[in-house]
């Protein structure tokens, strides 16, 4: 039986339409399964911790490196403000009434105020994610907020409320204390040393009176670390937030 031409035709033309449809079904299954094994690809790097390291990241990595960078404090912050670690403030209270000095050392910090005769106060206390509170002898107390550069609070001395703001120094500035016992009686005393290089102190003769009197320290010499009273030599110490030096 012979078929018409024009049936083979289209028996042709129906042929190679299925071929077509089948060849771009296919084509468009393996874009899915591409992009499928992508977006699984990529959910998996995006949920990796964040301090997983990719294989050649781990083979150049510096296990030294790593450590020294977790061995040494660094300063944190909050709210937008950098919090050293370590640091030294210094400068006048607010009616020059007084100066303030304020050594931070990791989780410990030493606070001394006075006025250069009769009135002072030592003070410790914990840093707080930039605050600090502080107590001293004879209900003495500090409150205060630091960052890097600055500290600014109330330190209350003798029923007295002293306002500060005052700045981050570096040495020679600081704060400096001596103990010693001179003629069988235990003297305390401490300087501040300003950022312009102002020397202020005072100190009590006999630290362990029922009731301890003050009066201006004797004159620092700064580069010995000592000073003079009554013919004996008193050694100083400096109380240094950035060294650990008096904590």
């Amino acid at each position: 039986m012979k078929i018409a031409t024009p049936v083979i035709t289209l028996i042709v033309g129906l042929a190679l339409a299925l071929s077509l449809f089948f060849d771009d079904m296919t084509a468009v299954s393996a874009k899915k399964a591409a992009l499928a094994a992508a977006s699984a690809s990529a959910a998996a790097s995006s949920s990796a911790p964040a301090g997983t390291a990719s294989a050649g990241q781990s083979a150049g990595a510096s296990p030294t490196a790593a450590h020294s960078s977790s061995a040494s404090p660094s300063p944190s912050s909050t709210l937008g403000f950098v919090i050293p670690p370590h640091a030294n403030y210094t400068g006048e209270v607010q009616g020059n009434l007084g100066d303030i000095a304020i050594a931070v050392h990791d989780t410990f910090a030493i606070a001394y105020f006075c006025n250069g005769s009769t009135q002072e106060a030592w003070l410790k206390g914990t840093p707080d994610g930039g605050k600090l509170s502080m107590t001293g002898k004879g209900n003495a107390s500090l409150t205060a907020n630091y960052a890097l550069g600055h500290i600014r609070g109330t330190v209350v001395v003798n029923g007295i409320s002293y306002v500060f703001s005052v700045i981050a120094v570096h040495k020679p500035a600081g704060l400096f204390e001596s103990i010693a016992d001179v003629r069988g009686a235990t003297i305390k005393a401490g300087w501040i040393v300003l950022s312009n290089g102002t020397v202020v102190g005072s100190m009590m003769p006999n630290e362990n009176a029922a009731h301890p009197t003050s009066q201006a320290a004797p004159k620092l010499n700064l580069s010995a670390l000592t000073a003079q009273y009554e013919g004996t030599t008193i050694k100083v110490t400096p109380v240094d937030g950035e060294t650990g030096s008096g904590f």
